[in-house]
Order: structure tokens, then C-alpha cells, then sequence
């Protein structure tokens, strides 16, 4: 609830937990990211003993963010990543088939990470294009087809009345305290309905999709 009188949307609130619960070691590659920014998921993750961090982004606003894209051959080496961070970026890669391989690429083999989250449940918001929204199923096979192993998919989310919520938090976050009395109503709604239908809410209506994979 803190979070949400920050103004902090429920899809970032609900990436930054699972973003804590990663780690990251040795070389690591930021996408979607600015150097010093307090946006940046790197100040979520977990670090043990990283040697260097790498801020990228399609249209860099400094100096030491490195200007890469998605859609293009990427300038790192093969192999040499350890793990490669991408949060709130996908949605606005057209090609995110060759998004995938270059990552992979880059990734050292066997034990390279990619660690990322797309929301699902979200606005539509030019940076500067805003190309789809991907699903669990789409995401788990992707990765395989892109060379990835150990793939991890999660569906966060509560239920259909969150996701509404979600929808019009542009709006209530003008008002904090409203915009906390609806989303605690929003949450108990959709307690109650998971008690009583078979298929886990948040795999219907969910809010962000977060994933991990190995390189192969």
C-alpha cells in the first residue's frame, strides 16, 4: 500500500518484488535502462560478485548508457554476458524473435541468464512505440525456439477486479487515499472469487509476466 501512495503502479510494485528475488553475477547487461537512474531493476536484483554492469537503450539519454537495439545486431560479444536484465521492454520491440537470439547470443552458454518482465495488463504507452502485450504460453515458447533452457514463467496478478484496477490507476493515483480504499476492495474481490474457481485467478486476468531462462 506504501508503494501505491508513491504514485508506483501495480505492475511495477508486483515487478520489483520478483526482481528481488533474482541474482545476478559477473557481467551484467541492463536493457530499457539508464546509468544512475532509480528506475533501473539492477537496484532490485540481487548482486553477487559482479565484475561490471552495463546500462543499454535504444535512445540514450547519457553517455554511459550504451546505445543498443533490439531489432538490429547487438554490439556485445558472443558469450561474454552473465546475465542480461530486461524489464517493461519487450512490448516496444516489434521483432523481439531477433530480440531473443541476440540475447542468447550474447549470453555465456549454460549458465548465461536472461532475467525480464512484460506487463500484460497495462496502458498503452509509446517509448516510442508500443507494439504487444505477450502471455505465459507465448513467452515459454519463444524462449525455447530462441535456444534457452531451465525456462521459468509466472503470471503475477490477483483477479479480474485488480486488473480493472490497473486500468484506471492513471486516474487514481491523483487521489492516494482513494486509490488505496478501491485497490484493498479490488483485492478482497478477488480473494474471495479464487476461493471458489478451480483455475488460479491471476492465470486468467494477469497483471505482469515475469521469466527466466538459461542459455543452453
Amino acid at each position: 500500500m506504501i508503494n501505491t501512495f508513491k504514485k508506483k503502479s501495480l505492475n511495477r510494485i508486483l515487478q520489483e518484488i520478483y526482481a528481488k528475488k533474482q541474482i545476478a553475477s559477473g557481467f551484467v547487461v541492463e536493457f530499457g535502462a539508464e546509468s544512475g537512474s532509480t528506475k533501473n531493476f539492477t537496484n532490485f536484483i540481487q548482486f553477487k560478485d559482479v565484475l561490471k554492469t552495463t546500462y543499454c537503450d535504444k535512445f540514450p539519454k547519457h553517455n554511459e548508457t550504451k546505445e543498443e537495439d533490439l531489432e538490429e545486431k547487438l554490439t556485445l560479444l558472443d558469450n561474454s554476458q552473465d546475465n542480461i536484465i530486461i524489464f517493461n521492454v519487450l512490448e516496444h520491440v516489434f521483432d523481439t524473435k531477433n530480440a531473443f537470439l541476440e540475447i542468447n547470443r550474447c549470453l555465456k552458454s549454460n549458465t548465461g541468464t536472461i532475467i525480464g518482465s512484460t506487463p500484460f495488463m497495462h496502458r498503452v504507452h509509446g517509448a516510442p512505440y508500443d507494439y504487444s502485450r505477450y502471455t505465459k504460453q507465448y513467452l515459454e515458447k519463444i524462449l525455447e525456439k530462441s535456444n534457452f533452457k531451465n525456462i521459468k514463467v509466472e503470471n503475477l496478478g490477483f483477479g479480474a477486479f485488480t486488473s480493472a484496477y490497473v486500468i484506471i490507476f492513471d486516474y487514481l493515483k491523483l487521489i492516494p487515499s482513494l486509490n488505496n480504499i478501491i485497490l484493498t476492495f479490488c483485492l478482497i474481490l478477488d480473494k474471495s472469487i479464487s476461493l471458489i474457481v478451480k483455475t488460479e485467478t491471476k492465470n486468467i486476468y494477469p497483471i505482469t509476466v515475469c521469466f527466466t531462462a538459461e542459455k543452453k
